[in-house]
Protein backbone atom coordinates (compact mmCIF):
# COMPACT_ATOMS: atom_id res chain seq x y z
CA UNK A 1 0.00 0.00 0.00
CA UNK A 2 2.99 1.88 0.29
CA UNK A 3 4.16 1.80 -3.08
CA UNK A 4 2.66 4.56 -6.02
CA UNK A 5 2.08 3.44 -9.22
CA UNK A 6 3.29 5.52 -12.35
CA UNK A 7 -0.18 5.92 -14.20
CA UNK A 8 -3.44 4.34 -14.46
CA UNK A 9 -2.24 0.98 -16.36
CA UNK A 10 0.07 0.47 -13.33
CA UNK A 11 -2.92 0.69 -10.86
CA UNK A 12 -5.69 -0.99 -12.68
CA UNK A 13 -2.66 -3.98 -13.13
CA UNK A 14 -2.06 -4.14 -8.96
CA UNK A 15 -6.02 -3.67 -8.07
CA UNK A 16 -6.54 -6.53 -10.37
CA UNK A 17 -4.12 -8.75 -9.12
CA UNK A 18 -5.49 -7.67 -5.27
CA UNK A 19 -9.15 -8.00 -5.58
CA UNK A 20 -9.15 -11.65 -5.07
CA UNK A 21 -7.81 -10.79 -1.69
CA UNK A 22 -11.51 -9.51 -0.91
CA UNK A 23 -12.34 -13.04 -0.40
CA UNK A 24 -9.83 -13.98 2.15
CA UNK A 25 -10.46 -15.67 5.49
CA UNK A 26 -8.85 -13.31 7.61
CA UNK A 27 -10.28 -9.78 7.94
CA UNK A 28 -7.11 -8.25 8.74
CA UNK A 29 -6.03 -9.22 4.73
CA UNK A 30 -9.86 -7.85 3.33
CA UNK A 31 -8.93 -4.72 5.17
CA UNK A 32 -5.78 -4.14 3.79
CA UNK A 33 -6.91 -5.02 0.20
CA UNK A 34 -10.18 -2.22 0.95
CA UNK A 35 -6.86 0.12 2.15
CA UNK A 36 -4.90 0.08 -1.12
CA UNK A 37 -8.15 -0.49 -3.72
CA UNK A 38 -9.61 2.65 -2.10
CA UNK A 39 -5.80 4.64 -1.96
CA UNK A 40 -5.89 3.73 -6.30
CA UNK A 41 -9.93 3.94 -7.16
CA UNK A 42 -8.78 7.89 -6.21
CA UNK A 43 -5.80 7.79 -8.90
CA UNK A 44 -8.22 7.24 -11.39
CA UNK A 45 -10.67 9.56 -11.20
CA UNK A 46 -14.26 9.00 -9.98
CA UNK A 47 -16.30 8.27 -13.68
CA UNK A 48 -14.48 5.49 -15.05
CA UNK A 49 -16.09 1.70 -15.92
CA UNK A 50 -13.01 0.62 -13.72
CA UNK A 51 -13.58 2.16 -10.33
CA UNK A 52 -17.55 1.78 -10.83
CA UNK A 53 -16.63 -2.27 -10.68
CA UNK A 54 -14.04 -2.13 -8.14
CA UNK A 55 -16.54 -0.03 -5.99
CA UNK A 56 -19.30 -2.95 -6.98
CA UNK A 57 -16.48 -5.49 -5.22
CA UNK A 58 -16.04 -3.75 -2.02
CA UNK A 59 -19.54 -3.62 -0.90
CA UNK A 60 -20.01 -8.13 -0.15
CA UNK A 61 -16.44 -8.09 1.19
CA UNK A 62 -16.99 -5.17 4.05
CA UNK A 63 -20.62 -6.90 4.75
CA UNK A 64 -19.19 -9.99 5.65
CA UNK A 65 -16.74 -8.96 8.18
CA UNK A 66 -19.88 -7.72 10.28
CA UNK A 67 -21.36 -11.05 10.69
CA UNK A 68 -17.53 -12.06 12.60
CA UNK A 69 -17.24 -11.59 16.52
CA UNK A 70 -17.95 -8.16 17.88
CA UNK A 71 -14.19 -7.06 18.21
CA UNK A 72 -13.40 -7.60 14.51
CA UNK A 73 -16.97 -5.96 13.49
CA UNK A 74 -16.06 -2.86 15.95
CA UNK A 75 -12.72 -2.48 14.02
CA UNK A 76 -14.55 -3.08 10.56
CA UNK A 77 -17.39 -0.41 11.57
CA UNK A 78 -14.71 1.96 12.27
CA UNK A 79 -13.38 1.56 9.02
CA UNK A 80 -16.71 1.66 7.13
CA UNK A 81 -17.59 4.82 8.84
CA UNK A 82 -14.16 6.24 7.11
CA UNK A 83 -14.80 4.11 3.74
CA UNK A 84 -18.52 6.02 3.20
CA UNK A 85 -17.38 9.26 3.88
CA UNK A 86 -15.05 9.03 1.31
CA UNK A 87 -17.51 7.39 -1.24
CA UNK A 88 -20.97 6.57 0.52
CA UNK A 89 -22.05 4.90 -3.24
CA UNK A 90 -20.13 1.45 -2.20
CA UNK A 91 -22.39 0.66 0.53
CA UNK A 92 -25.86 2.76 -0.15
CA UNK A 93 -27.43 -0.37 -0.89
CA UNK A 94 -26.53 -2.17 2.15
CA UNK A 95 -28.97 -0.36 4.96
CA UNK A 96 -30.27 -3.24 6.17
CA UNK A 97 -26.82 -4.77 7.56
CA UNK A 98 -26.44 -1.98 9.76
CA UNK A 99 -30.27 -2.55 11.71
CA UNK A 100 -28.95 -3.22 15.50
CA UNK A 101 -29.74 -6.67 16.86
CA UNK A 102 -30.72 -6.90 20.44
CA UNK A 103 -28.04 -8.77 21.36
CA UNK A 104 -25.05 -6.54 19.77
CA UNK A 105 -22.55 -4.62 22.56
CA UNK A 106 -23.78 -0.99 23.09
CA UNK A 107 -20.55 -0.53 21.46
CA UNK A 108 -21.64 -2.32 18.28
CA UNK A 109 -24.99 -0.39 18.47
CA UNK A 110 -23.75 2.84 18.47
CA UNK A 111 -21.47 2.91 15.70
CA UNK A 112 -23.89 1.31 13.45
CA UNK A 113 -26.39 4.19 14.73
CA UNK A 114 -23.54 6.54 13.12
CA UNK A 115 -23.27 4.37 10.08
CA UNK A 116 -26.91 4.28 9.48
CA UNK A 117 -26.92 8.21 9.80
CA UNK A 118 -24.48 8.92 7.22
CA UNK A 119 -26.23 6.28 4.62
CA UNK A 120 -29.73 7.90 4.76
CA UNK A 121 -31.34 8.94 1.89
CA UNK A 122 -34.86 10.08 0.36
CA UNK A 123 -34.90 6.59 -0.68
CA UNK A 124 -34.46 4.34 2.55
CA UNK A 125 -35.66 7.24 5.19
CA UNK A 126 -39.11 5.46 6.11
CA UNK A 127 -37.21 2.31 6.83
CA UNK A 128 -34.52 4.04 8.83
CA UNK A 129 -37.27 6.29 10.90
CA UNK A 130 -39.36 3.17 11.81
CA UNK A 131 -35.72 1.39 13.69
CA UNK A 132 -34.94 4.62 14.81
CA UNK A 133 -38.55 4.93 16.85
CA UNK A 134 -38.21 1.33 17.79
CA UNK A 135 -34.87 1.84 19.41
CA UNK A 136 -35.84 5.15 21.28
CA UNK A 137 -37.90 2.17 23.50
CA UNK A 138 -35.16 0.19 24.54
CA UNK A 139 -34.00 -0.16 28.23
CA UNK A 140 -30.35 1.41 27.51
CA UNK A 141 -30.42 4.96 27.81
CA UNK A 142 -27.02 6.01 26.33
CA UNK A 143 -28.50 4.49 23.48
CA UNK A 144 -32.25 5.62 23.41
CA UNK A 145 -30.57 9.24 23.45
CA UNK A 146 -28.19 8.73 20.34
CA UNK A 147 -31.62 7.23 19.14
CA UNK A 148 -33.85 10.19 19.20
CA UNK A 149 -30.61 12.61 18.19
CA UNK A 150 -30.72 10.64 15.04
CA UNK A 151 -33.90 11.33 14.42
CA UNK A 152 -33.41 14.99 14.66
CA UNK A 153 -30.25 14.30 12.15
CA UNK A 154 -32.63 12.47 9.57
CA UNK A 155 -34.70 15.62 9.79
CA UNK A 156 -32.04 17.59 9.09
CA UNK A 157 -29.97 15.28 6.17
CA UNK A 158 -33.79 14.44 4.30
CA UNK A 159 -35.66 18.10 4.31
CA UNK A 160 -38.73 16.01 2.58
CA UNK A 161 -38.97 13.81 5.79
CA UNK A 162 -38.53 16.51 8.52
CA UNK A 163 -42.27 16.56 8.67
CA UNK A 164 -41.99 12.60 9.67
CA UNK A 165 -39.49 13.41 12.10
CA UNK A 166 -40.79 15.45 13.47
CA UNK A 167 -44.57 13.67 13.70
CA UNK A 168 -42.08 10.75 15.36
CA UNK A 169 -40.41 12.91 18.26
CA UNK A 170 -43.44 14.23 19.08
CA UNK A 171 -44.89 10.86 19.96
CA UNK A 172 -41.68 10.18 21.57
CA UNK A 173 -42.38 13.36 23.80
CA UNK A 174 -46.12 11.74 24.35
CA UNK A 175 -44.49 8.36 26.16
CA UNK A 176 -43.43 11.15 28.51
CA UNK A 177 -40.21 9.38 29.59
CA UNK A 178 -37.66 12.03 31.25
CA UNK A 179 -34.56 11.47 29.02
CA UNK A 180 -36.19 10.73 25.91
CA UNK A 181 -38.35 13.72 26.16
CA UNK A 182 -35.26 16.19 26.98
CA UNK A 183 -33.02 14.85 24.17
CA UNK A 184 -36.52 15.51 21.92
CA UNK A 185 -36.41 18.45 22.75
CA UNK A 186 -32.84 19.76 21.88
CA UNK A 187 -33.13 17.71 19.06
CA UNK A 188 -36.33 20.05 17.68
CA UNK A 189 -34.68 22.89 18.39
CA UNK A 190 -31.78 21.87 15.53
CA UNK A 191 -34.43 21.39 13.68
CA UNK A 192 -36.05 24.70 14.32
CA UNK A 193 -33.04 26.25 13.26
CA UNK A 194 -32.57 24.04 9.83
CA UNK A 195 -36.21 24.91 9.16
CA UNK A 196 -37.46 28.55 10.79
CA UNK A 197 -40.89 29.29 10.69
CA UNK A 198 -41.82 25.81 9.83
CA UNK A 199 -43.13 24.05 12.46
CA UNK A 200 -43.55 26.22 15.34
CA UNK A 201 -47.26 24.78 15.81
CA UNK A 202 -45.62 22.27 17.90
CA UNK A 203 -44.48 24.40 20.31
CA UNK A 204 -47.50 24.31 22.71
CA UNK A 205 -46.64 20.47 22.95
CA UNK A 206 -42.86 21.23 24.35
CA UNK A 207 -44.19 24.17 26.87
CA UNK A 208 -46.14 21.52 28.47
CA UNK A 209 -43.10 19.67 29.49
CA UNK A 210 -41.18 22.39 30.57
CA UNK A 211 -40.99 21.39 34.15
CA UNK A 212 -40.08 18.34 33.69
CA UNK A 213 -36.35 19.69 31.65
CA UNK A 214 -33.92 19.13 34.55
CA UNK A 215 -30.57 18.85 32.26
CA UNK A 216 -28.75 21.46 31.09
CA UNK A 217 -28.90 20.92 27.70
CA UNK A 218 -32.44 20.40 27.03
CA UNK A 219 -33.33 23.64 29.39
CA UNK A 220 -31.29 25.78 27.25
CA UNK A 221 -32.37 24.31 23.92
CA UNK A 222 -36.19 25.40 25.14
CA UNK A 223 -35.43 28.75 26.59
CA UNK A 224 -33.74 29.39 22.51
CA UNK A 225 -36.85 28.14 21.54
CA UNK A 226 -39.35 30.30 23.77
CA UNK A 227 -36.75 33.55 23.11
CA UNK A 228 -36.57 32.92 19.14
CA UNK A 229 -40.33 32.26 18.41
CA UNK A 230 -41.54 35.18 21.82
CA UNK A 231 -44.61 36.99 19.31
CA UNK A 232 -45.84 33.62 19.22
CA UNK A 233 -46.29 32.77 22.65
CA UNK A 234 -48.84 34.46 24.47
CA UNK A 235 -46.75 33.79 28.20
CA UNK A 236 -43.16 33.62 26.85
CA UNK A 237 -42.67 36.25 29.85
CA UNK A 238 -44.04 33.80 32.34
CA UNK A 239 -42.11 31.06 31.14
CA UNK A 240 -38.31 32.44 31.11
CA UNK A 241 -39.42 34.19 34.53
CA UNK A 242 -39.99 30.60 36.27
CA UNK A 243 -36.06 30.21 35.13
CA UNK A 244 -34.64 33.18 36.43
CA UNK A 245 -36.15 31.45 40.13
CA UNK A 246 -33.17 29.92 40.58
CA UNK A 247 -30.72 31.99 38.13
CA UNK A 248 -27.38 31.64 40.35
CA UNK A 249 -28.26 27.93 40.43
CA UNK A 250 -28.25 27.56 36.66
CA UNK A 251 -25.31 25.60 34.45
CA UNK A 252 -23.40 28.67 32.67
CA UNK A 253 -24.81 27.46 29.50
CA UNK A 254 -28.81 27.73 30.69
CA UNK A 255 -27.66 31.66 31.95
CA UNK A 256 -26.36 32.80 28.64
CA UNK A 257 -29.34 31.40 26.92
CA UNK A 258 -31.68 32.62 28.92
CA UNK A 259 -29.81 36.47 28.93
CA UNK A 260 -30.34 36.20 25.59
CA UNK A 261 -33.78 34.87 24.95
CA UNK A 262 -35.12 37.57 27.51
CA UNK A 263 -33.60 39.96 25.58
CA UNK A 264 -35.40 38.77 22.63
CA UNK A 265 -37.93 39.10 24.32
CA UNK A 266 -37.58 42.79 24.90
CA UNK A 267 -36.83 43.68 21.67
CA UNK A 268 -39.98 42.15 20.66
CA UNK A 269 -42.55 43.06 23.12
CA UNK A 270 -40.72 46.11 25.01
CA UNK A 271 -43.75 47.42 26.88
CA UNK A 272 -44.46 44.62 28.98
CA UNK A 273 -41.10 42.80 29.49
CA UNK A 274 -39.07 45.98 30.77
CA UNK A 275 -39.23 44.69 34.40
CA UNK A 276 -38.28 41.11 33.36
CA UNK A 277 -34.97 42.66 30.83
CA UNK A 278 -33.51 44.80 33.67
CA UNK A 279 -33.89 41.89 36.58
CA UNK A 280 -31.74 39.33 34.17
CA UNK A 281 -29.38 42.11 33.06
CA UNK A 282 -28.51 42.60 37.06
CA UNK A 283 -28.69 39.33 37.30
CA UNK A 284 -25.80 38.67 34.86
CA UNK A 285 -23.68 42.09 35.60
CA UNK A 286 -23.77 42.12 39.35
CA UNK A 287 -24.47 39.07 41.19
CA UNK A 288 -22.37 36.67 38.43
CA UNK A 289 -18.54 35.38 38.76
CA UNK A 290 -18.81 34.45 34.89
CA UNK A 291 -16.77 36.50 32.93
CA UNK A 292 -18.95 35.54 29.76
CA UNK A 293 -21.93 36.11 31.03
CA UNK A 294 -21.05 39.09 32.89
CA UNK A 295 -19.46 40.80 29.24
CA UNK A 296 -22.83 39.24 27.40
CA UNK A 297 -24.81 41.26 30.01
CA UNK A 298 -22.59 44.63 29.53
CA UNK A 299 -22.64 44.21 25.68
CA UNK A 300 -26.66 43.76 25.71
CA UNK A 301 -26.96 46.68 28.38
CA UNK A 302 -25.17 48.91 26.37
CA UNK A 303 -27.15 48.20 23.19
CA UNK A 304 -30.03 48.57 24.77
CA UNK A 305 -29.43 52.08 26.48
CA UNK A 306 -27.57 53.37 24.07
CA UNK A 307 -28.86 51.93 20.64
CA UNK A 308 -32.05 49.89 20.77
CA UNK A 309 -32.49 50.01 16.91
CA UNK A 310 -28.65 48.49 16.84
CA UNK A 311 -29.37 45.88 19.65
CA UNK A 312 -32.36 44.88 17.27
CA UNK A 313 -30.41 43.92 14.11
CA UNK A 314 -27.53 42.13 16.51
CA UNK A 315 -29.84 40.02 18.57
CA UNK A 316 -32.71 39.42 16.21
CA UNK A 317 -30.27 39.54 12.68
CA UNK A 318 -31.36 36.30 10.27
CA UNK A 319 -29.36 33.29 11.66
CA UNK A 320 -27.29 30.79 9.07
CA UNK A 321 -28.73 27.40 8.52
CA UNK A 322 -27.12 25.26 10.32
CA UNK A 323 -25.16 22.44 8.02
CA UNK A 324 -26.44 18.95 7.55
CA UNK A 325 -23.44 16.82 8.32
CA UNK A 326 -21.71 18.80 11.12
CA UNK A 327 -19.60 15.29 12.66
CA UNK A 328 -17.61 14.49 8.83
CA UNK A 329 -13.99 14.20 9.60
CA UNK A 330 -11.98 17.29 7.65
CA UNK A 331 -10.82 16.08 3.79
CA UNK A 332 -7.23 16.22 4.40
CA UNK A 333 -7.51 13.94 7.52
CA UNK A 334 -9.86 11.48 5.88
CA UNK A 335 -7.58 11.51 3.12
CA UNK A 336 -4.41 10.48 5.72
CA UNK A 337 -6.81 8.12 7.52
CA UNK A 338 -7.75 6.30 4.30
CA UNK A 339 -4.12 5.11 3.73
CA UNK A 340 -4.22 3.84 7.53
CA UNK A 341 -7.50 1.40 7.09
CA UNK A 342 -6.87 -1.53 9.15
CA UNK A 343 -4.08 -0.18 11.13
CA UNK A 344 -5.12 1.91 14.61
CA UNK A 345 -5.45 4.90 13.41
CA UNK A 346 -8.05 4.20 11.41
CA UNK A 347 -10.10 3.08 14.76
CA UNK A 348 -9.24 5.96 16.81
CA UNK A 349 -9.88 8.40 13.75
CA UNK A 350 -6.74 10.29 14.63
CA UNK A 351 -3.30 10.90 12.62
CA UNK A 352 -0.88 8.20 14.23
CA UNK A 353 0.95 11.49 14.81
CA UNK A 354 -1.24 12.42 17.61
CA UNK A 355 -0.70 8.79 19.58
CA UNK A 356 2.76 7.11 18.08
CA UNK A 357 6.06 8.80 19.10
CA UNK A 358 8.57 9.41 16.69
CA UNK A 359 6.63 11.08 13.89
CA UNK A 360 9.08 10.53 10.80
CA UNK A 361 7.17 8.66 8.20
CA UNK A 362 3.78 8.04 9.80
CA UNK A 363 2.41 10.68 7.74
CA UNK A 364 0.92 9.60 4.20
CA UNK A 365 -1.59 10.67 1.57
CA UNK A 366 -3.73 9.97 -1.49
CA UNK A 367 -1.78 9.76 -4.54
CA UNK A 368 -2.48 12.28 -7.02
CA UNK A 369 -5.17 11.97 -9.42
CA UNK A 370 -4.46 11.38 -13.40
CA UNK A 371 -4.25 15.11 -15.22
CA UNK A 372 -4.60 17.08 -11.59
CA UNK A 373 -1.10 18.94 -11.43
CA UNK A 374 -1.68 21.28 -8.48
CA UNK A 375 -2.82 18.35 -6.30
CA UNK A 376 0.32 17.37 -5.10
CA UNK A 377 1.80 20.69 -4.13
CA UNK A 378 -1.47 21.23 -2.05
CA UNK A 379 -1.00 17.79 0.07
CA UNK A 380 2.39 18.74 0.28
CA UNK A 381 1.38 22.32 1.74
CA UNK A 382 -1.91 20.91 3.44
CA UNK A 383 -1.62 20.75 7.27
CA UNK A 384 -3.89 18.94 9.93
CA UNK A 385 -5.64 20.59 12.88
CA UNK A 386 -4.73 18.43 15.66
CA UNK A 387 -7.77 17.56 18.03
CA UNK A 388 -7.55 18.75 21.36
CA UNK A 389 -6.78 14.97 22.90
CA UNK A 390 -3.10 15.68 20.65
CA UNK A 391 -2.63 18.70 21.72
CA UNK A 392 -2.00 17.75 24.98
CA UNK A 393 -0.11 14.70 23.92
CA UNK A 394 2.38 16.93 22.90
CA UNK A 395 2.67 19.30 26.17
Amino acid sequence: SSFNPKDDREAQSICERITPRLAHANAAVVLSAVKVLMKYMEMMGQDTDFVTNISKKLSPPLVTLLSSEPEVQYVALRNINLIIQKRPDILKQEMKVFFVKYNDPIYIKLEKLDIMIRLTSQANIAQVLSELKEYSTEVDVDFVRKSVRAIGRCAIKVEQSAERCVSTLLDLIQTKVNYVVQEAVVVIKDIFRKYPNKYESIIGTLCENLDTLDEPEARASMIWIIGEYAERIDNADDLLESFLDNFNDENPQVQLQLLTAIVKLFLKRPTDTQELVQQVLSLATQDSENPDLRDRGFIYWRLLSTDPAAAKEVVLAEKPLIAEETDLLEPTLLDELICHIASLASVYHKPPTAFVEGKVGLKKMLPARAGDTDSEQEAAGATIIPEPGSLIGDL
